[in-house]
């Protein structure tokens, strides 16, 4: 198992690499965004604000007040990273993508995120994290607060959990069936039989969920 281990490893360690850059670099570039607000502006003014009523505000609070400067700080900069993954190279992707995913529920950020699965399915959470705007995409309670202020409803999340379950092996997974079987119709095979699966399963709980009254 140990040798079977560090084949895998060495193989498909390169694949992971190169498909976790290609996510970054769709979703970082293009750098120079056009926002539909002056964020930068914003930012700069309720920093000057909050700077003036701490100066005369007593010692005891500052804290609070820095508290609240930080808070308003932290919101627009939130805002920003939201509309700067909107209109990155993945979240135009997204959108093109996202009307395949409407009759599971799932919006164009979960569409990038299950895209970017592909790849591996473990950054499936933390591509989310980025489109989302979360302070730290890793955190799980700062990902579930945004979920719940987002238009994701609980029977629109179980039908995404269904269909990353399912759906298409990561790459490193479909090269090592191509490997084994020595034919690239298996692997295709299990591109598409396990994306359709995932798909029809998702699209009948989703939808049979609306019908029943759940939300």
């Amino acid at each position: 198992m140990w040798d079977r281990g560090k084949i895998f490893l060495k193989k498909m360690g390169g694949i992971i690499l190169v498909g976790s850059i290609i996510v970054w670099a769709l979703s970082a570039f293009p750098r120079h965004t056009s926002y539909s607000y002056d964020y930068d502006t914003e930012i700069d003014e309720i920093k000057t604000s909050f700077e003036t009523e701490i100066k005369t505000a007593h010692d005891a609070d500052k804290p609070l007040i820095q508290k609240k400067r930080d808070a308003a700080v932290a919101k627009l900069v939130r805002s920003r990273k939201a509309e700067q993954a909107e209109k990155s190279f993945m979240g135009r992707i997204g959108k093109v993508t996202g009307p395949l995913f409407t009759p599971l529920g799932i919006d164009w950020r979960g569409s990038v995120a299950l895209l970017t699965g592909f790849f591996a399915k473990e950054i499936v959470v933390s591509t989310m994290g980025v489109l989302y705007a979360t302070d730290q995409p890793e955190d799980s309670e700062a990902l579930k607060n945004a979920l719940l202020t987002s238009n994701m409803t609980p029977l629109s999340a179980l039908a995404m959990m269904i269909f990353v379950l399912l759906y298409v092996p990561c790459l490193a997974t479909v090269s090592t069936i191509r490997r084994e079987t020595a034919s690239l119709k298996w692997a295709v095979f299990s591109v598409v039989y396990s994306t359709c699966l995932a798909w029809g399963l998702a699209f009948c709980v989703y939808q049979g969920g609306k019908v029943l009254g759940f939300s």
